[in-house]
């Protein structure tokens, strides 16, 4: 995954990718609560073989939204 300058919340993907998990669970590095609310786009995977998750953001959706991610 490339940087992507557009994202606000690009640093806590960042962030997120290089802490351990009990410091994610007690809220650093917390994602943001919606991509399209700050003008950025999601970044999809697959949550759970149905909906897609967003790596920046809170935002789940249905669907395979993944699949369309950019190279």
């Amino acid at each position: 995954m490339t940087w992507d300058s557009t994202n606000p919340y690009e640093w806590r993907r960042r962030w997120r990718g290089r802490l351990p998990w009990f410091l994610i669970e007690l809220g650093i590095a917390d994602k943001g609560r919606d991509c399209e609310a700050v003008g950025a786009r999601h970044l999809w995977y697959n949550h759970d073989d149905e909906n897609s998750g967003c790596y920046y953001c809170k935002v789940v959706r249905p669907g395979r939204l993944w699949e369309g991610n950019p190279g």
